[in-house]
């Protein structure tokens, strides 16, 4: 033990019980005494059995004998734990598209993409804007993760951040409480409407699925790699839908 820290120890341990000037140290020691100088450095408490000089740096408030006091050292704040879990999913390949001949497209020929945690919704990102210039003649909806594009809905006390597009691929992150937290199934989900707007009608074209564990302060990464497979539009309709997937796998360690 320093000499400083045994002398306090002994101060602490003797220390008459009469009313004066009191030093309270940032580990949450007290040391009464009279205190007899403060400068920018140390400050000097009179005892009964010496001068102290003690560093400011050790001292978290000094109170007067008149009640003043003076807060020398803030106790540091002590990081309340995470409560929210931190999840990433990070799509990259080719893009997710539907064609129709005008005379037979959908009410609503809109997309959507809904993540799943275990039966659950997570969020849901729809495309409601068509895509005409892509193939002249037909009704064409791409999937474009452009914020200003997509329709976001979160479930509740979850928060959606606006997809983040870049050179690594498409990011979505998430924020979710903490009772989705523990071992759970991902699932994502490519949706076609068979009904309308108003009245919708949500179908699976395609899903991808990976076991994720979810826990508060441990950021989790989801990699999804979209392959086009043999799908395509000839003869003014969808082929081989079915082909397109979705590949996922848990990425570690997280950013």
């Amino acid at each position: 033990m320093r000499p400083l820290a045994t002398l306090l120890l002994a101060l602490l341990l003797a220390a008459p019980g009469s009313a004066a000037d009191l030093v309270v140290f940032v580990n949450g020691d007290r040391l009464s005494g009279d205190i007899v100088a403060t400068g920018t450095r140390r400050i000097r408490l009179r005892t009964p059995y010496g001068r102290l000089e003690i560093p400011r740096t050790d001292i978290e408030r000094l109170v007067w004998e008149d009640g003043r006091e003076e807060i020398v050292s803030a106790p540091a704040a002590t990081a309340a734990p995470s409560t929210t879990i931190d999840l990433a999913l990070v799509i990259t390949g080719s893009t997710f598209w539907q064609a129709w001949n005008p005379k037979d497209a959908p009410a609503d020929p809109s997309l959507r993409l809904v993540v799943f945690l275990g039966e659950e919704p997570a969020v849901t990102y729809t495309d409601v804007n068509l895509d005409p210039d892509d193939l002249p003649g037909a009704v064409v909806n791409s999937f474009v993760f452009a914020p200003e594009r997509l329709l976001v809905a979160p479930a509740e006390q979850v928060k959606a951040h606006p997809p983040e597009p870049g050179k690594g691929g498409v990011r979505l992150a998430l924020e979710l409480p903490a009772r989705l937290g523990g071992q759970q199934q991902l699932a994502l989900a490519y949706q076609l409407n068979d009904g309308t707007s108003s009245n919708p009608e949500w179908r699976d074209v395609v899903e991808a699925r990976a076991s994720v564990d979810l826990q508060p302060g441990k950021p989790q990464r989801v990699m999804l790699e979209q392959d086009r497979g043999r799908m395509e539009y000839t003869d003014r309709y969808m082929h081989y839908v079915e082909t397109f997937r979705v590949f996922a796998h848990v990425a570690s360690p997280s950013p």
